[in-house]
């Protein structure tokens, strides 16, 4: 009966039309960067740690380091994790497409003694598993 109202309400290409959209909303959507996926993204960080004279005092692995991920491979951060023991990190679930990952070093030539270390790649299977080249950074 209310299929009947709704016909007769409006014409058919229109009542086609109307009926068309939800079903493409749900059929055409595309799956965007982000989470919600079987991939994953993963590295180390390394560093480099000098003395107030410029020496080279240490160098390895370095726990508890931020590592930063944007979706759609943008400048804002869209999630962190920090370093585990051995410098690795792992962004996981995420879908097609394409990030930006990075880690912040210090630098005592650069504007506020910071600079942006990025990586940017592109997931492009549905399960693909990468791994980034070691992240470089100074302490």
């Amino acid at each position: 009966m209310y299929l009947r109202a709704v016909i007769s309400a409006c014409s058919i290409p229109r009542f086609l039309l109307c009926m068309a959209m939800p079903l493409s909303l749900i059929c055409g959507c595309k799956k965007q960067p982000g989470t919600g996926g079987l991939a994953t993204i993963s590295g180390r960080v390394y560093a480099y740690e000098y003395n107030n004279f410029g020496l080279l005092v240490d160098s390895g692995y370095v726990a508890d380091e931020r590592v930063y991920i944007s979706y759609g491979g943008g400048n804002a951060a869209d999630d962190n994790v920090r370093t585990g023991i051995g410098g690795e990190f792992r962004f996981e679930w995420l879908q097609k497409g394409d990030y930006a990952v990075w880690v912040i070093s210090e630098c005592d030539t650069c504007p506020l003694r910071q600079q942006i270390i990025k990586q940017h790649v592109t997931i492009t299977g549905k399960k693909q598993n990468l791994t980034l080249p070691d992240f470089v950074i100074r302490i």
